[in-house]
């Protein structure tokens, strides 16, 4: 009962926190400040709507880089980094625009997932959550995805690391150095880029961890009751939101030169995250189910050993007690060891053919040529 009370008052002390808003992310606790700054600026009462918090954002950066490539001189680099890209200098603008919003709004996106699932487990998962350690182990993970000095440090190293990254590519293609402005123009949008990839890693450690929640299920049939279901479509969800933003991202490189030498970059940040994520969240799921129904089967063996222990089998009712038991628990194993079916199959090759379709799309004229060609 000690243990009941202490696993009680633990998910009431967790579904408090979260309700009270205790844990917010990085990005949360920035969009607040920017929230505040911009309404004590325009004298505005009321917190702005995301969409137009990210618009302004997305303004004011985009502002401040095109003014250091103006104030370093490097516009006459745009001309060079077209002749590499296959872009005019217009077409290259609107793409360092396009490039700030994405990256932004990206952020914004997968933040707004992690809100999701702070809420569904505070909503769901908390009450059919039956050990202590796995209520320490979800306090864990939202420790450390609010950890705002680690998810800083993330930004400001995956920032200068992509910065150099993509430097070098295009010093090495253009001959001499882009310039100051564009430097900093790639360090401005990378370092809000990165916030997205310590997201990801820690939707990829929910994943994980998965396996090791002790969930109350349905005791008959482990793998077909609602939470299952309902937990596989959310983290399903975190795998199409992953997938449409690696299919934008392959879009966006294919439509230049540059494909082949960020085609590595892209398979390892984005592709294989994407794979990984899904066979995470399937095993997880199963080590879910698999745990729930050997307890039901353990139950059943030990009435079953019970029954026997009194070696009256000459007696009717207990011969049919033993046999029921018996079809209950030969139903029980029948049951699946998983949440993977058929849909959940399509779904996943879905968000796989979101890339590639994307990857077609930049290379239409190719594909094309090859279908051209006679034997």
């Amino acid at each position: 009962m000690a243990t009941d009370s202490a696993l009680i008052e633990k998910r009431e002390e967790l579904k408090r926190r979260l309700a009270a808003g205790d844990y917010k992310t990085l990005v949360d606790v920035f969009l607040e400040w920017f929230d505040h700054l911009i309404r004590k600026i325009t004298r505005q009462t009321k917190p702005l709507p995301l969409w137009l918090l990210t618009a302004i954002l997305s303004f004011v950066l985009m502002l401040i880089a095109f003014t250091a490539i103006y104030v370093s001189g490097d516009w006459s680099n745009f001309d060079k980094l077209g002749g590499v890209i296959g872009y005019e200098r217009r077409a290259i603008v609107l793409r360092v625009i396009f490039n700030y919003v994405f990256y932004i709004a990206t952020v914004v996106v997968i933040n707004q997932y992690i809100g999701g699932i702070f809420v569904f487990w505070r909503d769901n998962m908390l009450d059919v959550i039956e050990s202590a350690a796995s209520l320490e182990q979800f306090e864990d993970w939202l420790e450390k995805v609010c950890n705002w000095r680690w998810h800083f440090l993330t930004a400001i190293i995956g920032g200068l690391l992509g910065t150099s990254y993509l430097v070098a590519i295009l010093d090495a293609r253009l001959g001499v150095f882009v310039g100051y402005g564009l430097t900093f123009t790639s360090i401005v949008i990378t370092i809000f880029a990165a916030p997205f990839f310590y997201l990801f890693l820690m939707i990829i450690l929910l994943s994980a961890r998965l396996r090791r929640y002790d969930l109350k299920l349905f005791a008959a049939d482990p793998s077909n009751s609602e939470i299952v279901s309902r937990l596989s479509g959310e983290l399903t969800f975190g795998v199409y939101l992953v997938a449409l933003s690696a299919s934008i991202q392959t879009l966006s490189t294919a439509t230049t030169r540059l494909l082949p030498v960020f085609s590595i970059a892209l398979v390892l940040i984005l592709w294989l995250p994407i794979i990984s994520m899904f066979i995470l969240n399937q095993t997880g799921l199963a080590a879910i189910i698999r745990r729930a129904k050997w307890k039901t089967l353990n139950e059943i063996q030990a009435k079953v050993e019970k029954l026997q222990a009194v070696e009256n089998f000459e007696d009717k009712e207990t011969m049919e007690a033993i046999n029921r038991l018996m079809d209950y628990h030969d139903r029980v194993k029948a049951t699946r060891n998983s949440a993977l079916d058929l849909n959940t199959a399509l779904h996943f090759i879905n968000s796989l053919l979101l890339p590639l379709l994307a990857f077609l799309l930049g290379n239409i004229d190719v594909v094309l040529n090859l279908f051209a060609k006679k034997p």
